[in-house]
């Protein structure tokens, strides 16, 4: 049953949730190395496919951005926030599982010009599906996120994927789907590469899974409108994903298109289209290049009269242990409406970083932002620790 904390009066609210967001985070913390310290699955490492088992990982990242400068004055303002997720994995027969996600994160920001330290989290069910994976096939079912566009995952930097994520991003959506697999030596043999095609049908989740404990998100309704909140299985994507591993610089690309039905009183339903290339370059001993670039163009964005493209072109350089990256991302929209504005967005970040031995890395970074004629200038720190264990 989901817990609701919408009531909590608005001057405890933010204690409230900052002590649940560090709690939490302790809490999963606390338990994934104590099992690892015990020496579960430790001795004799767990077979991929030994069943039953229980996969456990806990991602934590811990960011702080100090937005200095701001042509808004109520944009200038320091936010301490984490996005916690725990990833777990139920084996139940060899290739059946049934996988979940769940994410402590900032869920609003609605108080622009003030500092915030932990303000407005929630945490809540992201991911939750069955899935049978075979090497050739795979097919899912449940709460998942749909596949569509790579910049909002692969883009490097601290910043680099922000505005990729913000614009068309799918998560949340209820359904199923499939995928199929060749190349890796199989048909085509060496050279060949390795694809996937992934189809997938789905509607934006209305149920009490959309609400989350603390801060609450939701819950989404229908009435809301907006691509997919149909409840129905009336939105569809479908993408094609590949490498060539044997190939100089190991090129992959990313191709996908993605149909989702406008809801109550959208007068559109949005088409996108997505095509990404990344590759990685030896320079030298060590010394990687990693390039990626993508466009992506979204047809009556958010199921209105608009069109938008989102391009990204970013530089990831890794040496050892040291990191950095340079990314631009622009959001473009054009809209029917003369009167209304542009709503173009524009990001600029470096970074650098470094990752210790034991697992945590720390990244440093600086972000320049034009949205609709406003300049910001963010400098900010992230660490990032990631645990892991399996339960036979």
């Amino acid at each position: 049953m989901m817990h609701r904390l919408r009531d909590i009066p608005t001057s405890a609210a933010p204690l409230t949730t900052a002590v649940l967001a560090l709690g939490v985070t302790l809490a999963l913390g606390v338990t994934l190395v104590s099992h690892a310290s015990l020496g579960l699955a430790a001795e004799e490492p767990t077979a991929e496919d030994s069943t039953p088992r229980l996969d456990l990982e806990l991602d934590i990242e811990l960011q702080d951005d100090w937005t200095f400068d701001s042509d808004d004055p109520d944009g200038s303002f320091n936010n301490l926030s984490t996005t916690t997720e725990l990833a777990a994995g139920i084996h139940i027969l060899p290739g059946l599982s049934l996988q979940g996600g769940f994410v402590l994160e900032e869920v609003r920001n609605t108080t622009s010009g003030k500092d915030r330290v932990f303000r407005e989290h929630g945490f809540y069910a992201e991911r939750l599906y069955l899935v049978y994976d075979q090497d050739a096939f795979a097919v899912f079912g449940g709460k998942f996120n749909p596949t569509f566009g790579i910049a909002w995952d692969l883009a490097p930097g601290i910043y680099g994927a922000d505005v990729a994520g913000d614009t068309y991003e799918q998560t949340e959506r209820i359904g199923f789907g499939g995928s199929v697999s060749v190349g890796g030596g199989g048909i085509g043999g060496d050279g060949f590469g390795e694809h996937s095609l992934t189809a997938q049908t789905f509607f934006l989740d209305t149920s009490v899974f959309s609400e989350s404990l603390g801060t609450n998100k939701g819950p989404a309704r229908r009435s809301d409108g907006g691509p997919s909140n149909t409840e129905d299985l009336s939105s569809f994507s479908i993408t094609l994903d590949g490498i060539f591993p044997d190939l100089p610089a190991a090129p992959g690309y990313h191709l996908g298109v993605i149909r989702q039905a406008g809801g109550q009183g959208d007068p559109k339903d949005e088409v996108g289209v997505a095509a990404g290339l990344f590759a990685a370059v030896e320079l030298a001993e060590d010394l990687t290049l990693e390039p990626l670039v993508e466009y992506v163009h979204l047809f009556n964005a958010e199921a209105k009269d608009q069109e938008r493209d989102v391009i990204t072109a970013a530089l990831g350089l890794y040496h050892g242990p040291w990191n950095a990256a340079l990314a631009h991302s622009s959001s473009f929209t054009e809209r029917d409406d003369p009167t209304l504005d542009p709503a173009d967005i524009h990001s600029t970040q470096v970074s650098a970083g470094y990752s210790f031995d034991f697992g945590l890395d720390v990244d440093l970074g600086y972000n320049f932002v034009q949205e609709n004629s406003i300049d910001s200038h963010t400098v900010g720190v992230l660490f990032h620790y990631n645990i892991g264990v399996s339960v036979p």
